[in-house]
């Protein structure tokens, strides 16, 4: 079933919290880790530059009936380097500034959420990272997942002091972000590279918050439904925190797979073309 908008606003409001409980409890030095090549205080500087730059101007245009422009942002391509030029316009200020501007955007971000119907979430729009259309709601699933995102990557430099996020949430919240990752994918699929593809993954997600969700790929364009294909190609077996560490790297995955912390049933090699069929950026 597709959230509601009472849902998206219940499981984003929660998201928030829980990144500026947790951010909070951060000192200096922490912030200075690093982690991928960049610094914590780096990956929470591009939380805030990308809620102000993409996420909102995106979502205030295309809930205005307007098609989405972004100048420095026209095509997917564009996305690293203008994520970058964003980043770094914020990379300086203090910590406690930059968790003020991530609450006042996101909270921006909730309250558009309000003035919109239930119907017109489901108007069609187009962000330039996407490979093809989707809704307005599909704007504020992509502000919500990036929060526990840019949350995992700060955590990779502090686990001492962190709680992974699928481990320190309730079934619902799982259940809610595994899901809208899920079907978000779709979106972010690279037809440029898997447009003459035809395959369905079956995804089983075990435990507390799991489910299960089938991914088709024909036509060049890929799909999401819940629940169970009738025929699959392969399906990928695990839990749903390990599943967030195979998406954000912090899980090898053919080490995984060696070690049954994710299990294969079919077509094996189609799961390590997962990389290269759903990424926002190059």
């Amino acid at each position: 079933m597709t959230p509601t908008k009472d849902q998206i606003k219940q499981f984003y409001s929660q998201a928030l919290q829980r990144c500026l409980d947790a951010f909070a409890q951060l000192d200096d030095k922490e912030w200075s880790k690093k982690v991928d090549e960049m610094t914590a205080k780096e990956h929470l500087a591009q939380l805030v530059a990308t809620t102000e730059t993409e996420t909102l101007p995106i979502s205030r245009q295309a809930v205005a009936g307007q098609k989405p422009s972004i100048p420095g942002l026209e095509k997917r391509e564009d996305a690293l380097p203008f994520r970058r030029a964003a980043r770094a316009e914020v990379n300086d200020l203090p910590v406690a500034e930059l968790l003020e501007r991530l609450k006042t955007g996101v909270t921006e971000h909730l309250e558009m959420l309000d003035t919109v119907s239930e119907a017109d979430l489901d108007n069609p729009t187009q962000s330039p990272v996407w490979d093809r259309p989707g809704t307005v709601r599909d704007l504020f699933f992509a502000g919500y997942l990036f929060l526990p995102g840019q949350y995992q990557d700060i955590r990779k430099a502090n686990k001492k002091k962190l709680s992974h996020w699928v481990e320190a949430g309730t079934p619902d919240q799982v259940n809610f972000q595994i899901g809208r990752i899920f079907h978000y994918m779709p979106l972010i699929f690279r037809s440029d590279k898997g447009g003459d593809m035809t395959a369905t993954y079956q995804f089983t997600m075990e435990g507390d918050g799991g489910g299960q969700w089938a991914l088709a790929i024909a036509g060049g364009r890929a799909d999401t439904t819940d629940g169970e294909a009738s025929e699959h190609d392969i399906e990928i077996k695990t839990k749903p925190n390990l599943w967030i560490d195979l998406t954000t790297g912090e899980l090898n995955a053919p080490m995984a797979i060696m070690t049954r912390k994710v299990k294969i049933g079919g077509n094996a090699g189609l799961a390590m073309k997962l990389s290269d069929l759903f990424s926002a950026e190059e």
